[in-house]
């Protein structure tokens, strides 16, 4: 049955305090407004200024003076009426069907009188060129700046009331977890053992998810769950990563075993406890994010093994920047400073150098304090769980 409890909002409070923040950081950087595309990261950037999600083509564009604007496809299902009607935090006369979001934008900016100044843009990164060229057409004297790092840092620290429903995410979770354990046997399909967990998301009003898992000893990587037989005394990795349709999200990784772990499988397992110390120890505010995921790279290597897909923020969604890497050559690096109040889930795939099996998975949240860090999964903590049947 579907969970019945009053339903946990943002207050305009909230909207408030991030509007402020954004336009004094906006001004303290020089720039007179902020481009928000909604090309990237499942939409957070446009929802954390809207309260609504934003899709892969609307844009908001947020001035130090006036009213946001948020543009929409002129193609799509949605009118401005219908997203008002969601809760957006912006008017629905600031809510306008678009045909050209780049096109549009420009004259906004034009009408806002900005066509000579500084504004900035989340982000390059995603902005397609064509649009940005267009943008750059009508408005050739607007100097845009990238303004990833500026918006991030105002997103990544969570507030009290962002934390309290974060832990309905995660509570959701554990339930996922534990409905998953408790109906988990030998000769199941994986994706018979994943339905129950899923059936548990469908019901507490989960829409985007990843629900990925491990049950075939020679495998080096999560899959979908498929009709790949559960075999005891096959270790199960089991891995629901979702966001709630209101928002916020939470991912927990949790290794199910039929027997007490042996050989490699021993000394991962206390590599896993080490590295949930360290984490506590070592993530903490002012240190850069590339040499935090080095120390998780360093550690896995003190042990023997190497690692990937260290992790990544997380609040709004399941998934969000910054991504942690062991360096500043990798794909998703980026040059981040670890804040106080920011949330990460922690899950490096550990497996033999060579990229070779056995290989074993343990997928945390942690809340950075100014004082301490603190482990926020803490449901089925042992390492492993043990599966009875």
């Amino acid at each position: 049955m579907p969970e019945k409890e009053t339903k946990l909002e943002l207050s305009l409070n909230e909207k408030d305090r991030r509007w402020a923040l954004l336009r004094e950081r906006l001004k303290k950087a020089g720039l007179l407004a902020l481009i928000v595309y909604g090309g990237s990261q499942l939409g957070v950037p446009v929802h954390y200024l809207t309260c609504v999600w934003g899709t892969r083509m609307n844009m908001v564009v947020f001035p130090v003076d006036g009213e946001p604007i948020l543009l929409i496809p002129s193609n799509s299902i949605e009118t401005p009426a219908g997203v008002a009607s969601q809760g957006c935090w912006i008017n629905e006369e600031n809510i306008r069907l678009s045909p050209n979001l780049a096109v549009d934008a420009a004259k906004i900016i034009i009408d806002l009188k900005l066509q000579r100044n500084k504004i900035g843009i989340d982000s390059f990164r995603w902005w397609p060129v064509q649009d940005y060229q267009m943008f750059s057409d009508i408005c050739p004297d607007v100097e845009v700046v990238e303004a990833h790092r500026l918006y991030g840092e105002i997103r990544g620290p969570k507030s009290a009331e962002e934390l309290e429903i974060m832990q309905k995410a995660m509570k959701i979770s554990d339930m996922a977890h534990y409905t998953f354990l408790a109906n988990l046997r030998s000769g199941m399909t994986e994706a018979e053992a994943a339905a129950v967990a899923v059936d548990v998301l469908d019901s507490h009003d989960v829409g985007d998810r990843i629900v990925l898992i491990h049950s075939q000893p020679e495998a080096t990587f999560l899959n979908r769950p498929g009709t790949a037989v559960i075999r005891k005394p096959n270790p199960v990795t089991f891995s629901p990563e979702f966001t709630r349709n209101k928002g916020y999200g939470a991912q927990m990784i949790r290794e199910y075993w039929w027997e007490e772990p042996k050989g490699i499988y021993k000394t991962m397992f206390e590599l896993w406890a080490d590295m949930r110390q360290m984490i506590a120890e070592e993530f903490r505010p002012g240190v850069e994010i590339v040499a935090a995921g080095k120390k998780i790279e360093d550690l896995v290597d003190k042990y023997g093994f190497e690692c990937d897909k260290l992790g990544h923020g997380i609040g709004l969604s399941y998934g969000e920047s910054p991504y942690i890497t062991g360096s500043p050559e990798e794909k998703d690096s980026m040059e981040w400073t670890i804040l106080t109040g920011e949330t990460y889930e922690v899950h490096p795939m550990v497996r033999c150098k060579g990229y070779v099996a056995p290989w074993t998975m343990i997928g945390d949240m942690y809340l950075v304090g100014k004082d301490e860090t603190t482990w926020m999964t803490t449901t089925l903590p042992g390492l492993p769980e043990y599966i009875t049947d």
